[in-house]
């Protein structure tokens, strides 16, 4: 009986061990975004793309203003407003 106990005591000890080092783990680093095909992130759009379509409605063709100049782009409706999504040529150069 008392090897039972001495085993039983053993292992609670060893149980509390494990808990107290869970409990001093650091906190994990946040992920990074995960990737989508063709290797760009998931990110949310910039502030200009919001501005660029207010007072507009889903569908409407806009010029978008970029850090490069402005671009064709069409407001659609997103999770977060109404947003500006560049236009895409309708066949896009190969890639090599």
């Amino acid at each position: 009986m008392k090897t039972r106990h001495a085993l039983l005591g053993f292992a609670l000890a060893g149980s509390c061990a494990l808990l107290a080092l869970a409990q001093d783990k650091p906190a994990e680093k946040p992920q990074a975004p995960a990737s989508r095909p063709g290797g760009s992130s998931r990110h949310e759009p910039p502030p200009q793309a919001f501005a660029d379509c207010k007072g507009k409605k889903a569908g409407d063709a806009i010029a978008h203003t970029t850090p490069e100049g402005k671009v064709a782009a069409t407001c659609q409706d997103s999770a977060t407003g109404l947003v500006a999504r560049p236009d895409q040529p309708k066949n896009p150069p190969p890639k090599k």
